[in-house]
Formats: structure tokens, sequence, C-alpha cells
């Protein structure tokens, strides 16, 4: 039986206490583990009606869409503890002169959005990874789920949704990534599992390159890093009889691939202003946090590889005040290229209509005070546009605006 010595803040260690802010670890079979994550509230208030996936009216925990004039409907209030968050850090067992081993486990309960489910059956993995790293080569390889290497920054909304379809593309995936560090650059390379196909004929890939360069006129630990990253996903779905393989030849890959290029930056300003960014171009990135608006396949009108394509991206600046407050605010947009966009299907007698969204857009602005450490009580106000593809017959979609105001109450332990 593996041996399990277990330090908490509380007990005596080495014959002194352990300091609070110190993480509690238990080590087993030489395997250090330390747990962390926060149990979190959120209360929203919207004067308008979000939409779903297609527009329509639907209750959901945090907004992605605006429904077509959402301002004619009532307001409504909503309170979830989805984003309430375990994780587990692990380390070594550790050799001398061999290499680091580490990994993580992640989880939170935001698997479902439907507002109704509010943390009941919807525990959903984050991160679930170990990682190798040759400090003498420089090299980690790392191999389970974890970020994407594309859109590796977080913009500071207190809304769940975090700027998905509204600017923001990086998400989590299973992958196997190797990373090489270069002095101040970092480059990296992943095969990751390409999920728009349900039986993919092949994994998708992600790089990407990072610079990093010290900003010593905002702190001693603040930099400026630069990252430009993309990827690739053909989303070929391998066929299951020959009819279908011969079907698939005469029609090329079948499916328009996924792909996308895009720039990061992070830019300390002075010791208590930071500003941060991203822009992107992409084809078909609905498995991408929802971009690409949600929208995939083939652009209304044309065959082959010619997908959905959009530019999107979204930027914010951060503020230390006084007082143990702090000021976030930014805004997030993506709109699809008229050209490559997918209609908005009018009602028929077989099928019900169809409101394809081509511009999405949200302005916020928030507000935290860290009340310890380990807690804060934060509140947002966001505007929240969609825009609407024409339907097929030429009629027009009505737009979508809505005030979204947002409360939230984190409280950590690390």
């Amino acid at each position: 039986m593996n041996k399990i010595q277990l330090s908490l803040a509380a007990l005596l260690v080495g014959g002194s206490m352990v300091s609070a802010n110190e993480v509690p670890v238990i080590s087993a079979g030489g395997t250090k583990i330390s747990m962390y994550g926060f149990a979190q509230l959120n209360a929203v208030y919207e004067d308008g009606v979000s939409g779903g996936d297609a527009g329509v009216p639907g209750a959901y925990h945090w907004t992605e869409i605006v429904a077509p004039n959402a301002e004619d409907g009532e307001g409504r209030f909503r309170f979830n503890i989805n984003q309430t968050r375990i994780g587990f850090n692990l380390s070594g067992p550790q050799k001398e002169g061999a290499p680091e081993v580490s990994g993580r486990f992640e989880t939170d309960f935001a698997d479902g959005v439907a507002y109704n489910r509010n943390a009941v059956g919807t525990f959903r993995i984050r991160h679930a990874f170990g990682q190798v790293k040759f400090k003498d080569l420089g090299t980690t390889l790392l191999m389970g789920q974890s970020s994407d290497l594309i859109a590796p920054l977080s913009a500071p909304t207190l809304n769940q949704g975090g700027l998905r379809r509204q600017g923001s593309i990086g998400t989590r995936r299973p992958q196997i990534r190797l990373t090489q560090a270069l002095g101040p650059v970092e480059a990296a390379v992943a095969v990751t599992d390409d999920q728009g196909a349900n039986n993919p004929v092949m994994p998708g890939f992600q790089g990407a390159l990072k610079g990093k360069l010290p900003a010593f006129w905002a702190g001693e630990k603040k930099n400026v890093e630069l990252t430009l990253s993309g990827h690739y996903a053909s989303e070929e779905n391998a066929a299951n009889t020959k009819a279908e393989l011969d079907a698939k030849k005469a029609d090329g890959w079948g499916t328009p691939a996924s792909w996308s290029g895009v720039a990061s930056l992070a830019l300390p300003v002075i010791d208590i202003v930071d500003l941060s960014g991203e822009v992107f171009y992409g084809q078909n990135l609905n498995r991408y946090n929802n971009g690409s608006i949600g929208r995939s396949g083939r652009a209304t009108g044309f065959t082959g590889d010619e997908g959905i394509q959009s530019l999107g991206g979204w930027g914010a600046a951060t503020v230390k005040l006084p007082a143990n407050l702090s000021f976030a605010g930014g805004m997030g947009l993506e709109a699809i290229d008229e050209n490559r966009e997918l209609k908005s299907r009018p009602a028929t007698e077989s099928s019900a209509a169809v409101n394809n969204p081509n511009k999405n857009m949200v302005v916020f602005a928030n507000l935290k005070y860290n009340i310890a450490s380990t807690a804060f009580v934060g509140f947002e106000y966001a505007n929240l546009t969609t825009d609407f593809a024409d339907k097929t017959d030429g009629t027009k979609v009505d737009s979508g605006s809505l005030n979204r105001f947002e409360l939230v109450f984190n409280y950590a332990f690390r």
C-alpha cells in the first residue's frame, strides 16, 4: 500500500504551522497532488430575449446570440452555480537528472447551457492531461485534454460564455502537443481531435509561435507577449460503405475544411493598466468556441470546399484601482463574409424558419471588489447585438439587441 502524507494548514509540519496561504498537498506514491478551485454564483438580469442556436428564444445561463426583435420581450432573471470549479495539479515523482513529470485534472458543471439543468447532471471535464518536460532541451511533451494552441488569451468578462460567438475562438480538446523553447520564443505544434467530424479520417493540426519581451516600464514580472497561431482540420468523415466512398471521390472532400489564422497580444501599459486582444480570420469555426457564430458547412450557393468564412476578435483593458477594486472593459465582434455566409431560411409547410446570424457584437464593462485574497464580488454590464443574414427568398430578418446585468460572487481555494 502506498504511504500517504497529508499536509493541511491546520496541521503541524516539521514543528511549525503550514502557512494559511500554502496549498494543501497530498503525497501519494511520490506524486504530489494539490487541490484548487472555487465556488461561484452568477445572478443575471437581461432586458430582452436571448436566442438559441438559430436565433429563436431560449433559456440559457449565458448569452451568445440575441433573438430578432429581442427588445419586444420582457426582461428575465437567472441564477446559477455552473461555473463552480474543482481541479488538481499533479507533479512527480521526481528523480535527479530525470525529466519533470506533471499533469492536471480540472472540472466544472457547465456542460449544458440550458437554464433548467443548473449544475444537475452537467459534470464537465475541462483539463485532463500529463506532460513531460525535458529541461536541458527546453522541450515539453503534453498528452491529454488541454487548451487549444490557437487564440490562447481569455477576455476579462464575467459572462460565462467568455465571448463565445463574439470574437474568441480558443477552447479545449484532446491533443498530443510538442513545445520547444528557443530563448524568448516558444514554438508549439499539436495533433488534435477533429471534433467537426463524427468519424474523422484525419486528426486536426494546430501550431503557434509565441514571443515574449520584458515590459520593464510596467513592472519586473510583466511581459509583452505576441502569439501567432493557426489550425487546419479537414472535418472529413470516414466512409462506411464502398458506395459512400465512391460518392466521396466524386464530390471531393465531401465537406468544407475548418481553418484559421490568429494573432494575440498582451500588452502592459503601466503597472496598473494592461491591454489584451485577439484577431482572427477563418472558415467553419463552430467547433472552436462556437466561432463562425456557430455556423458550419457550405456557404449558400457554393459547392466543394467553400465554407462559411468570418473575421472576428476582441480587445480589452484591465485597470487595478485602489481599495481592492479592479476594472475591465472591452468589446468582442465576429462578422461573417456576406459572400461566404449561410442564408436564413423562410418557413415552409415542411420545416420551420431558421435565422442564421452573420454579425455578433458585445460591449462590456465590469467592476470587481476583492473581499479577501480568496474571494471577490463583481458586477458587469454588457450590451449585445446580433444581425442575421437575409432569407433565401430575399426577406430581411430583424436584428436583436439587449442589455445584460450580471452579479458574480466567487470564493476560491488554491
